[in-house]
């Protein structure tokens, strides 16, 4: 059942549908075979995007050359720049000549700007020096290439020359770079140290032939601060090994460390000033010791001042090189001898000997940096002051000879002559020789008085004396007496030993540390009383010093002051007309009673009574003085009981004077009990109540 109509035979042959279905596939094979393609092209794409990424990423590639190529294999050796892997070898090949190792290094990109013509490259494989062994880690991990380069890009180069050694000095490396110069390597050696009064401060690197191949050549690196002490009046002198000289002044042994003998090394001073800043690539020259360094130090043809001796004399033991000394300074060196012919005062030729000298202004005693204008003028003023050139003996022996600039006050006069040719002469006097023969003669004659014979004599019988002192019985008992008295000490010891055990085993011990204990603490009781002791004697000093202030001389003045006013007041008229008023009022009162017996009472009572007012007046008078006597009185005795006192309490003095203060004391109660009842009633000294 389909909604198809049925179609006979000839209408399905009659159809078109073939060719309408076969444009279709036609495309369609099309587009698949494009779309295929596409997959090379892409791939293609790739392949050559990163192989241009790999050769643009691969760096550049440089040409170094060294003389041989140990330790390099292509494809593992590393190149390196501060410890940091930047490029790789890639080949290794002979140059066109066989002399040499040409090394193809591929190099990081980002590098290879700043390896420019200023480059260095060198191989780091493991190195044995007298300090010891360098880069041992590449005995693990194989030799590579180091190279340095400053940090400023340029133009690139391509083609280097290797270095046989590390360079002494790296770039930017504050510091100078100097070169020594010797005729014989000796004491140079590969990283050998560079002394400065002791310290290492540089390394002999570099060593070779110089050009001329007259000498040895070293490099030195000096690291900054230490190279500001380099000047050029700097002096550098071998310090290898040990060196004995006999010279002017005797024997001269010159000992170095043992480091120093292994490994060797230099040493350098600055021993004169004036000297200027010094620039990379000076030479010094490398003396090979300290006294040679001075002493052509001081010779220096550039500084020195150059100065004529001539002489009449053999100069036989004077020598190129001998030393030109003044107040016992070195100041120069002989540096030529010659003969001339000069005429005398008379016309006359005749041969004298020319000594050129070479003198050192500013060892003469002048500072800054004379001109020699400056230091002939100099020279030429301590001629006219007297100073003269002769020759002199030097050395142990006396055989050698220098010469000695002297100042002669008295010196006849004579000048400088400065239009001499070659050099300015100096006056010279003739030379202090000592005869080395006459000499020696006289040390033999010396000898020679000696009393020998009785020294020999005497030593002989000083040996005979030993002899017979040795071969006596009593010196052979001596032994066996030291014999026994060491037997008799180890008896003693052994004794000694015992009873250090019997006191030990017994507690003695500790009970004479007890009572060493108790001693100290008894020891630190009167320590701690004697502290008081000072104070009792400081109190003992203020009473005596008391004592001694109180003014004896003024109590006793004061006393018979007392006493003198009692005695006065005895003696007045008043109290003399005491007993005259007494026997007048007794008469008055008999005259009373007779007047009242008499019968004029009246009258007799008033001429009574007057004379008693009278009486009474006198007597107040005299009482008004007894309380200031009894107050004095009573002082006096205070101070003196108090005076007294000090003195002790059973001396006589002591005793008596108590005895005496109270009875004073007593007479001056009496006083004032009398002075007390009179005041209250004046009559009762009158009629006795």
């Amino acid at each position: 059942m389909t909604d198809t109509p049925p179609t006979d035979g000839k209408d399905a042959v009659m159809k078109p549908a073939e060719p309408v279905r076969k444009p279709a596939a036609r495309a369609a094979a099309r587009a698949g075979s494009s779309l295929v393609w596409l997959v090379p092209i892409i791939a293609l794409i790739v392949t050559l995007g990163v192989g241009w990424n790999a050769i643009a990423s691969r760096g550049t590639l440089i040409s170094v050359k060294f003389k041989d190529a140990t330790g390099i294999t292509p494809g593992e050796t590393a190149v390196k720049f501060r410890e940091i892997t930047v490029g790789k070898v890639e080949s290794v090949r002979f140059t066109s000549n066989l002399q040499q190792v040409e090394v193809n290094i591929r190099v990081d990109k980002d590098v290879a700007q700043y390896i420019d013509s200023d480059a260095s490259f060198w191989i780091v494989r493991p190195q044995v020096t007298a300090q010891g062994i360098s880069r041992l880690d590449t005995v693990l991990t194989g030799a590579f290439i180091e190279g340095y380069w400053d940090d400023n890009p340029g133009e690139m180069s391509k083609e280097f020359q290797g270095l046989e050694r590390p360079p002494v000095s790296r770039f930017g490396q504050p510091g100078t770079l100097i070169t020594l110069a010797t005729e014989r390597s000796r004491g140079m050696t590969e990283g050998a140290p560079v002394l400065f009064r002791g310290l290492p401060v540089g390394q002999m690197q570099n060593l070779r032939l110089a050009d001329d191949d007259e000498g040895v050549l070293a490099d030195v690196f000096i690291p900054a601060p230490y190279d500001k002490l380099l000047t050029t009046n700097s002096i550098f002198w071998d310090t290898s090994g040990f060196s004995v000289s006999l010279g002017t002044q005797g024997v001269s042994l010159n000992v170095n460390s043992l480091a120093s003998v292994l490994q060797g090394g230099a040493e350098f001073a600055t021993v004169r000033s004036g000297g200027g800043p010094v620039e990379n690539g000076h030479v010094f020259r490398l003396q090979p010791d300290q006294e040679t360094a001075e002493a052509n130090l001081i010779s220096d043809e550039a500084n020195a001042l150059r100065l004529t001796m001539l002489i009449d004399e053999s100069v036989k033991g004077l020598e190129t090189g001998a030393n030109v000394q003044f107040m016992g300074l070195t100041i120069g060196r002989v540096t030529n001898l010659a003969a001339r012919v000069v005429k005398d005062d008379q016309g006359q030729d005749h041969v004298e000997q020319e000594v050129t000298l070479a003198v050192t202004p500013d060892r003469l005693g002048m500072t800054g940096d004379p001109t020699p204008e400056q230091a002939l003028d100099f020279v030429a003023d301590m001629v006219n002051r007297g100073l003269r050139a002769r020759i002199a003996s030097a050395g142990f022996f006396g055989t050698s000879l220098e010469v000695e600039l002297i100042e002669l006050p008295d010196a006849a006069p004579a000048e400088l002559d400065r239009t001499a040719q070659p050099n300015p002469i100096i006056p010279s006097v003739p030379g202090d020789i000592s005869d080395f023969t006459g000499t020696a003669q006289g040390f033999l004659a010396r000898v020679g008085n000696l009393p020998i014979e009785e020294a020999l004599k005497s030593a002989t019988d000083m040996m005979n004396s030993v002899t017979a002192l040795a071969s006596s019985e009593d010196t052979r008992a001596i032994p066996g007496a030291l014999r026994g008295t060491l037997d008799n000490a180890q008896s003693a010891a052994g004794e000694i030993r015992q009873v250090a055990t019997e006191l030990r085993e017994s507690g003695a011990i500790g009970e004479i540390r007890g009572m060493i204990d108790e001693a100290s603490a008894a020891a630190e009781a009167v320590k701690l009383a004697a502290a008081d002791v000072p104070g009792m004697v400081e109190q003992i000093d203020a009473a005596a010093a008391k004592v001694g202030e109180v003014d004896f001389a003024a109590i006793s003045t004061e006393a018979e002051g007392i006493l003198k006013d009692v005695r006065a007041m005895l003696g007045s008229d008043d109290a003399a007309q005491l007993p005259r008023n007494l026997s007048q009022t007794l008469q008055a009162a008999s005259g009373l009673l007779n007047d009242l017996r008499d019968g004029n009472a009246a009258g007799s009572l008033n001429q009574a009574l007057k004379s008693a007012s009278t009486a009474a007046d006198n007597v107040s008078a005299s009482v008004q003085r007894l309380p200031q006597l009894s107050a004095r009185l009573e002082a006096l005795a205070a101070r003196a009981e108090s005076v007294i006192s000090a003195y002790g309490d059973r001396s006589n003095f002591n005793t008596e004077t108590i005895n005496l203060m109270r009875e004073m004391r007593r007479a001056a109660n009496a006083f004032g009990s009398l002075a007390r009842t009179i005041e209250r009633n004046p009559q009762a000294f009158i009629l006795g109540r």
